[in-house]
């Protein structure tokens, strides 16, 4: 359902054959729904002052801002109810739980009593203050009077139909309403010409979110969708009736779908960058007008920055300032030294991300951006689509969602001091007139190999959890399975890398998992902090030699299996002079004689702590 405003609500929406009955296909299915109350509201309302100071402000009858170019506009498909929508500057669609679910037919029925209510208040209201209070009073009695249906909620469903042109970013966010509750949820879906439907299963929302108190739903576009049309259908949490078919209750395989139908599945992702805005956003406050004396830290922004370091995710800034007084305010609230290869200066902020991510040498899909300006986050989610685009409002809740629900170890504290021992071995290399190889040769790094143990099981299961572009296998172990590969009786051995030199410590950076009775290399994974520094080739070269003392004439070979994400290990492999043997599009080995030497292996010292029993299954 939507608000009851002063729009047309009887359109006629005219869509083609097979996209209404695409609409009708799901409404078919669903045997329960929440039946929400959606309206139109603004990313950047400060009501009641923005309604004299913006200058988008344009009133409806009731007063509030018209954030649609013609609000929503109602039609209907048989029994399906349509919302048309034409977007204007920080439009977004928002709704409110707590979920409670009604069967079939009392939702039509409701439904049908809320289309001749609304009407009537629209057209006989005699006053425009009578026509306010009485608006006010049926939107909160549609919220407020939901009698729950018993059984199970098991997802939460959008579907919409864009009529051309590029594709639309939208995320889609749940946050608690009362400031007791904590929480977060978003994911981003891209709406794209035609038909669309997108299935999020409750359990991962519920997960983050208290779902039976109340809360909100924000659906926003990333970037610019003035003037772009959708129309959308059933927007809802949903119980399906049994049976549903896979394509319609699936968490969204697009190889599941039905031809023509886009079914998406919003998987939230863990973060390993955070990059901040300045003004309004790390601080209260406009540097440049109020000064550094005039600016304010938030206690809430604190407490984040710290976390956020403590969990091991890294820290940036982007922000339009001058970079000399940006740095000296951050020093003077005593927090310049959270933050990695700051880009402050009056360029694009997607420009500063991107050079923050090659820095850092870690995927743009692992970075978050918050900034306080709807225009900056637009910039940001439409010049780089993979990053997650945040509002500074979200800066309470932010500990709670899924992005930065990663595991806490001592590396992860660490991470941020190994990245600023990085920024001096760079600095040094820079200065020096030598080689690259050379320079290497003169850090005196050290790998250390030792079998997996009880006492480093939860970096192995962080090192499984992050590591994306150096894992060949894609492989995320679980807890239990870490557990697993340490009983010697499960046919595996586990080994871990862990490098140091003479700037620092960089902790474990990497895990092997070997099949005992083949040799094979089932994983291998390696954190980016230590690629292109010789480390792989040392390593490569010992387990050789191991493989060697089994069967001399054989060769080492590698499980390998493509995701988004790993073709930076595909490339190290092939310049290490494994061949690639596939085994079907995604899936393949890496294979390398033993008896070949690998170049440069003795620039990095080995020691070996493995125990005698390491490989004594594969050599029996």
């Amino acid at each position: 359902m939507y608000e009851t405003v002063d729009n047309r609500a009887n359109t006629r929406i005219t869509l083609s054959a097979e996209t209404r009955q695409k609409f009708r296909e799901l409404a078919a299915t669903v045997e329960a729904r929440s039946l929400m109350v959606w309206g139109e509201h603004c990313s950047e309302c400060t009501f009641p002052t923005c309604y004299a100071s913006c200058a988008f402000y344009t009133p409806r009858r009731d007063g509030h801002c018209r954030r649609f170019a013609d609000g929503v506009e109602q039609g209907k498909i048989g029994h399906v109810a349509l919302g048309r929508i034409r977007f204007r500057r920080w439009a977004k669609l928002e709704g409110a739980g707590p979920v409670r679910l009604f069967s079939r037919r009392n939702a039509l029925a409701r439904e049908w009593l809320d289309r001749l209510v609304s009407s009537s208040i629209i057209r006989f209201s005699p006053s425009q203050t009578l026509y306010s209070r009485l608006n006010r009073y049926w939107n909160q009695f549609k919220a407020a009077t939901a009698a729950s249906t018993s059984g199970r909620i098991d997802a939460f469903v959008a579907e919409a139909w864009l009529a051309s042109g590029p594709p639309i970013p939208l995320t889609v966010t749940f946050l608690p309403i009362d400031d007791k509750q904590r929480g977060l949820f978003q994911s981003r879906f891209d709406l794209r010409a035609g038909y669309n439907r997108f299935v999020l299963p409750y359990a991962e929302i519920s997960a983050h979110v208290d779902l039976s108190e109340r809360f909100l739903v924000q659906i926003e576009p990333i970037g610019d969708a003035v003037g772009r049309e959708v129309v959308f259908g059933l927007i809802d949490f949903v119980r399906f009736t049994a049976g549903t078919d896979a394509t319609i209750a699936d968490r969204g395989r697009p190889e599941a779908a039905a031809p023509g139908m886009r079914t998406v599945a919003l998987r939230p992702r863990t973060a390993k960058c955070v990059v901040w805005d300045l003004d309004e956003t790390i601080w209260r406050g406009t540097l440049a007008e109020d000064g550094r004396e005039g600016l304010m830290l938030s206690p809430a922004t604190l407490a984040a920055v710290v976390e956020l370091d403590r969990r091991g995710i890294l820290q940036s800034i982007a922000s339009k300032n001058d970079p000399d007084a940006a740095l000296a305010a951050l020093q003077a609230f005593g927090i310049r030294d959270y933050f990695l290869f700051p880009q402050i200066g009056w360029g694009p902020k997607s420009a500063g991300i991107r050079q923050i991510a090659e820095k850092l040498d870690i995927g743009l899909d692992t970075f978050v951006f918050i900034d306080d300006q709807a225009f900056e986050r637009g910039e940001v989610g439409e010049t780089l689509p993979e990053v997650t685009v945040l509002p500074h409002t979200d800066i309470p809740n932010l500990l709670t969602g899924p992005l930065f629900d990663v595991p806490a170890t001592p590396e992860s504290a660490k991470r941020r001091a190994l990245y600023q021992i990085e920024e001096r071995r760079q600095a040094t290399f820079a200065n020096s007139d030598t080689d690259y190889v050379t320079f290497l040769r003169g850090c005196r790094i050290r790998l250390e190999i030792s079998d997996l143990s009880p006492a480093h099981r939860e970096r192995a299961y962080e090192l499984s959890q992050r590591t994306n572009q150096l894992n060949v296998s894609g492989t995320r172990y679980s807890r239990e399975d870490i557990e697993k590969l340490m009983n010697p009786s499960a046919g595996h051995q586990a080994f871990l890398l862990r490098c140091e030199d003479r700037f620092g410590d960089y902790g474990i950076v990497g895990m092997c998992v070997i099949d005992r009775q083949t040799a094979r290399v089932q994983s291998f994974m390696m954190s980016c902090r230590v690629q292109r520094k010789r480390v792989e080739q040392s390593f490569f070269a010992w387990l050789a030699k191991e493989l060697r003392a089994i069967n001399p004439g054989s060769t080492i070979e590698i499980s390998h299996r493509r995701t988004e994400r790993n073709q930076a290990v595909v490339k190290m492999l092939e310049q290490l002079g494994f061949e690639y043997r596939p085994s079907s599009d995604t899936t393949g080995t890496f294979a390398r004689p033993l008896t070949v030497p690998i170049a440069e292996d003795d620039v990095v010292e080995v020691v070996d702590l493995t125990a005698a029993r390491s490989l004594e299954l594969t050599r029996s």
